[in-house]
């Protein structure tokens, strides 16, 4: 496929990543013709620690964990990447090693954004470089929040501010809410830095106390405000990432 055809095919999946929508049009485009389409099945490395790459990558659809291995064996999952997110463009671009494997954990549809298009991009669209320091500022800050929890934060505390970061409410009900696990439980505990045992015993505790109802991957919140409480946050924070999904009234 030649650059004029990947700007066509690639520049509507390429807009659907955090800031490349407000990109002036020409710069999306020029972007758009450095990308490539990619699959992966499920459990398919897409890069390994210790790789150097030429890009960073848009995932379109399915999911897909950065983990890294202990010296024993043990997996550590850092994060797990949604639909519409970008990965991997820290190590692109300061052309190290990354610290992390990528593998995907359903089938997933990715976009490879190539890194020399994306730097030419920069010097001729300073809004290109504005996006990216953006993107990354973000990224960073999710990254201290995440270590914040993890060494001052109880597990509960962990769970809950998880639920609540992840919560979809209802607008017919906006203290109401529901969390679909992005993935398997033992998984998503080891994004928390928990074991799958901790996970799971936390998860039935908060059932217990009736902040919340487990079916399967789905989780039922009845009282937002509640959760908050137990999770020590202010009590009229809202969660971060938190969405509203419109009455069908």
């Amino acid at each position: 496929m030649n650059t004029e055809d990947r700007e066509k095919t690639c520049l509507g999946l390429l807009t659907q990543a955090p800031g490349f929508p407000d990109l002036p049009t020409e710069a999306a485009r020029f972007i758009a013709g450095g990308c490539h389409r990619r699959t992966a099945a499920r459990d398919q490395l897409l890069y390994e620690k210790g790789e150097t790459l030429t890009g960073f990558f848009v995932l379109l659809d399915g999911r897909v964990k950065l983990a890294v291995l202990s010296a024993d064996g043990a997996e550590r999952v850092l994060d797990i990447v949604l639909p519409g997110r970008t990965f991997a463009e820290s190590a692109a671009l300061l052309g190290r090693p990354c610290p992390l494997y990528a593998q995907a954990l359903t089938n997933s549809r990715l976009l490879f954004v190539e890194l020399a298009r994306v730097r030419e991009a920069m010097q001729r669209w300073p809004a290109v470089g504005s996006a990216l320091l953006t993107l990354i500022a973000e990224r960073n800050q999710r990254l201290t929040h995440d270590l914040e929890a993890c060494c001052l934060h109880s597990a509960t505390q962990r769970l809950a501010g998880y639920l609540l970061r992840e919560a979809v409410s209802d607008a017919d009900a906006p203290d109401a809410a529901t969390v679909t696990l992005p993935a398997a439980k033992t998984v998503v505990a080891s994004s928390l830095n928990l074991s799958a045992e901790t996970f799971s015993r936390e998860l039935h505790g908060l059932a217990h106390r009736g902040l919340v109802s487990v079916d399967r991957r789905q989780i039922r919140i009845p009282s937002l405000k509640r959760l908050r409480v137990l999770a020590g946050e202010a009590p009229g924070a809202t969660a971060p990432s938190a969405r509203r999904i419109a009455s069908n009234g």
